[in-house]
């Protein structure tokens, strides 16, 4: 259930940071986190560093495979990443219910990236569907839980009557399916490209979630204390996604990022393209001239909707989850 240990536990997130390596020793000076493995869901700020982007504008840069969006954004608090990547509806939880000390500094999916795949046989096209079955998901607790939590309550399912359990966002994860060990799983774009690919019969629904999909967050006073970075980052990660919307072959960008950044299948260019493309549509869902913006009517509405579903036990203005002054200064022309 998506409460208070679906993100932070304040006193083993203390332990933890005294027990994991500290990232600022290490000679980049900024750090940013993927929720998991690379995938090219996270491309915009993998090829803007195989890209050089990042070096261009004077900023070092670190980038970190994750394992799980909530360890992410834990990391972030505890120093060992300057930004990271988690979905929306946990970071607003995280903020409202336990008061993490983080923002929303861009938003990149504005949209949930998630879809519910279920096989040929028993397909789950609805939320109804959903009750009393089985769903694998990459971590419990996290934004694959949040996200899916969310939308059950929406369409007035109690997420308790799901059977929740620990299951790879990877096409491999089908093979449970066909075994009937699971009923669904929750797997990002990249993953349902590669299993519809392979089973074309298999169904993929998206989860409508109507919170921003994924955000960059990233430690309020460090945003404060140290603006320029982020205005950095945040220029060099906008250019890339740009690039990547606008372009109509991405063959040399994957390329690019293969060189540098070990991520599964990225080598096999007939799913790779699809994938890439299919990511870059979460980022320009609200126009190209929203790329790695909090769209305030989106979070208006999230926030909302998180209230009407009881997530939220607290009123918040929701204009105080987030800012876009970086990525303003970021865009600012010369």
């Amino acid at each position: 259930m998506l409460d208070r240990r679906t993100f932070l536990k304040g006193a083993s997130l203390a332990s933890t940071a005294v027990l994991l390596p500290r990232f600022a020793q290490a000679a980049p000076n900024f750090a940013f986190m993927t929720p998991f493995t690379f995938s090219l869901a996270f491309a915009p700020v993998l090829y803007a560093k195989a890209a050089g982007y990042y070096e261009k504008e004077g900023l070092a840069l670190n980038v970190i495979q994750g394992k799980g969006a909530a360890l992410a954004a834990q990391m972030t608090i505890a120093g060992q990443a300057q930004a990271s990547r988690t979905g929306g509806g946990n970071y607003i939880v995280s903020r409202v219910q336990n008061n993490a000390p983080l923002i929303s500094i861009a938003t990149i999916a504005q949209v949930s990236p998630f879809s519910i795949v279920s096989g040929e046989a028993h397909p789950l096209k609805t939320a109804a569907d959903i009750k009393g079955k089985t769903i694998g998901m990459a971590s419990l607790g996290g934004s694959m839980e949040a996200t899916l939590n969310l939308m059950l309550r929406k369409h007035h399912v109690d997420p308790s009557s799901v059977n929740k359990v620990k299951a790879a966002d990877a096409p491999g994860t089908y093979g449970l399916l066909q075994a009937g060990r699971l009923d669904g799983f929750i797997g990002s774009v990249s993953t349902v490209v590669k299993v519809l690919g392979a089973f074309p019969k298999a169904r993929a629904v998206p989860i409508d979630d109507g919170v921003p999909g994924h955000v960059y967050v990233a430690l309020r006073d460090a945003v404060q204390k140290d603006p320029d970075s982020f205005v950095k980052f945040l220029r060099a990660t906008h250019r890339s996604a740009t690039e990547i919307i606008a372009t109509d072959d991405v063959t040399p960008i994957i390329e690019a990022i293969a060189k540098n950044f070990d991520v599964p299948g990225i080598k096999d260019l007939d799913e790779a393209r699809p994938d890439l493309k299919q990511n870059a549509q979460l980022w320009a869902a609200r126009g190209k001239d929203n790329v790695l913006r909090n769209v305030p009517e989106d979070w208006a509405s999230g926030v909302q909707a998180m209230e009407d579903a009881g997530i939220l036990k607290t009123k918040v203005d929701p204009t105080t989850l987030y800012t876009n002054a970086p990525l303003e200064k970021a865009l600012q022309k010369s």
